[in-house]
């Protein structure tokens, strides 16, 4: 075993550029990792015992974004290992023509791994936990978390990220040094070219990927609802991760399609850097995929999150069938409204939050047995607001254990009218009957009680009114009792707007997880670059001069960054069509075109990094 351990610290110093380079990335990882342990650890402790409506709502988006950020840190780990181990290809060929053994480099490849990991975990998981409070004071202002809320330690964040980082780097290694195990004669002959071809495996799971991506992403167009929307939004990384599969023979294919029709008349630089993406698609492809990431990722987060404030918008305009609303009133004001000259009728519309049980067994925690929410209290003349009603009728809202819910909820488990709902309001727990069912879920919420249900519940009303002649003289009127009444059309803009302040905190989540793959896209190119200095030299003393080798470079840094950006857009642009659909009725996806632009030219920037490392290497003289 010394040995063993002696063999990986001199390959370690032997081959800095590959381990810096999975060093880094490791780092990186084990920051996010530990952060995003902290506050999950977080919203556990405060939902476990916790009694207060919304008490849950820091564990619901600490795990969703744990889900994500751990999909994608494992998988950018094992990427970036896998790719450092394969650039040493000819290493492992030396090492089984003088007698190793298979088990022997896998033995070395191990300690490497654990070596790697053993140090950069814990480098990664100080900054992590250092940099994890510094996100309390956005939590507190989105009104997650109330105000004085103090993040704590958290040991358990380290430990679960050296639980996950390790098995992810060590499975990477394992799977890259396989190929010694075919022999001396067939690892010296993969030392000089990659296979672009796939193992029966790959094919199989970049297949079921493909077809099951593809499957989710049409899911809105059978099933209605946001739900159902959401679910097909997770096809983008479905279809990116059936990319990562057969990544290799993806660009192996381009590159052979793309050369057959230039020939040569392209040049020296560019043909040369064709043929390079063609005999080392692996490589290329370990580049490509964090690029595309970066697309998809970005793309899809931001474009659903337009897509449903568009259709929470419309929703809640084509639910208001009145001329004027009171955005700021208080509980005894209606019947003040309802007295002024002009009003014909008057509603009010009272959100409070709630907790909402979503799991009856005894055996599950308190914390994961509920789950944050709010209700809308609706009073007065309810013909004013329409949230089209499937079943039942708003009329048997008549009393606190009366409830009417969305279609969407439904999804969650509910049966439909007739059935209980668990309910936690301030500190007592309502048990309401469903007596009706609506569609308009993002313009009106999930649930919908009588008023009576949240007395004694401070909460401010919005009030909805319709008017018998001239608006102007009803605003006048009401201006002089202290009350401020805006258009539906001015209500309906600001809370959309309020609804994308409200995004705020999952920008900043979203902004951070396309900044570490950035990083690591980063990372990769310029580690691949490095260890193309033996390649560099050979091309000069072939003839190859200073301005042709940076030119092959520059061409595919371009190749990459191309590639990268027309991989992302394809697998998001089937969850946004689908998004578009469901909530919106069109197949025209929404785009913010400015962060999307912003993302391609990211990617652009990241794919020139290589050129500044390859102008070194590309200067030194062809011996």
């Amino acid at each position: 075993m010394s040995i063993v351990w002696s063999s990986a610290r001199a390959a370690a110093r032997v081959h800095r550029a590959s381990i810096a380079g999975s060093f880094a990335v490791v780092v990186l990882a084990s920051a996010l990792l530990t952060a995003t342990g902290a506050w999950v650890e977080a919203g556990i402790r405060r939902s476990q015992g916790a009694v207060e409506p919304g008490a849950g709502e820091l564990l619901a988006l600490a795990t969703s974004f744990a889900g994500t950020t751990v999909l994608i840190a494992l998988f950018l780990v094992a990427s970036t290992f896998g790719q450092s181990l394969r650039q040493r290809r000819r290493q492992f060929a030396l090492l089984r023509t003088i007698g190793a053994t298979p088990g022997q480099v896998r033995s070395m490849v191990v300690a490497e791994v654990l070596l790697v990991t053993a140090v950069a975990v814990p480098v990664g998981a100080v900054p992590g936990l250092l940099a994890a409070p510094r996100l309390t004071d956005l939590v507190v202002s989105s009104g997650i978390v109330p105000a004085g809320f103090e993040l704590g330690f958290s040991l358990a964040a380290p430990v679960a990220t050296v639980l996950l980082l390790v098995p992810a780097a060590l499975a990477a290694g394992l799977l890259a040094s396989r190929q010694v195990a075919d022999g001396a004669a067939s690892a010296v002959r993969q030392a000089g070219v990659e296979s672009p071809g796939l193992g029966r495996t790959r094919r199989i799971v970049a297949g079921v990927l493909l077809v099951s991506g593809l499957v989710v992403a049409g899911v809105p167009f059978v099933v209605a609802g946001t739900l159902a929307s959401a679910l097909g939004s997770t096809s983008a990384l479905l279809l990116l991760g059936a990319v990562a599969v057969a990544g290799s023979r993806l660009v192996h294919t381009v590159a052979s399609r793309t050369l057959s029709l230039v020939g040569g008349r392209a040049g020296a630089a560019p043909t040369l850097a064709l043929l390079n993406a063609r005999g080392f698609s692996r490589r290329l492809t370990t580049a490509v995929v964090p690029l595309a990431l970066l697309v998809a990722l970005g793309g899809v987060q931001t474009g659903f999150a337009m897509t449903a404030t568009q259709a929470a918008g419309e929703q809640l305009r084509d639910g208001l069938s009145a001329d004027l609303v009171i955005e700021q009133s208080g509980p005894e004001d209606s019947a003040a409204v309802a007295r002024t000259p002009g009003v014909d009728a008057v509603a009010t519309m009272t959100r409070v939050p709630v907790d909402v049980k979503t799991d009856d067994d005894e055996g599950t925690p308190g914390f994961l047995a509920w789950e944050s929410s709010s209700v809308l209290a609706l009073g007065g003349d309810t013909e004013l607001v329409d949230p089209v009603v499937r079943e039942g009728s708003l009329d048997d809202l008549t009393g606190a254990a009366t409830i009417a819910v969305s279609r969407d909820a439904l999804i969650g488990g509910l049966k439909g009218v007739g059935d209980t709902v668990d309910l936690r309001m301030a500190r007592d727990e309502v048990r309401a009957t469903i007596v009706a069912v609506y569609d308009r879920g993002l313009g009106f919420g999930d649930f919908i009680v009588a008023p009576a249900a949240i007395e004694g519940l401070a909460a401010s009303p919005v009030t909805v009114l319709s008017v018998d002649g001239a608006g102007s003289d009803v605003t006048a009127a009401l201006e002089r009792q202290g009350l401020v009444a805006t258009s539906v059309d001015d209500h309906v803009q600001g809370a959309t707007e309020a609804g994308a302040d409200g995004q705020r905190l999952s920008d900043v989540l979203l902004l951070v997880l396309l900044a570490f793959s950035g990083l690591v896209a980063a990372n990769t190119l310029v580690m691949l670059t490095a260890g193309r200095a033996a390649e560099f030299r050979l091309l000069r003393r072939t003839g190859a001069t200073r301005s042709q080798l940076l030119a092959m470079i520059a061409t595919e840094s371009m190749v990459v960054a191309l590639t990268a950006i027309v991989i992302g857009v394809a697998c998001v642009l089937p969850s946004l069509v689908g998004a578009a659909y469901g909530l919106l009725g069109t197949v025209v996806p929404a785009v913010n075109w400015p962060i999307s632009l912003g993302l391609i030219g990211a990617v652009l920037l990241v794919s020139l990094l290589p050129i500044a490392s390859g102008r070194r290497l590309a200067a030194g003289a062809p011996v």
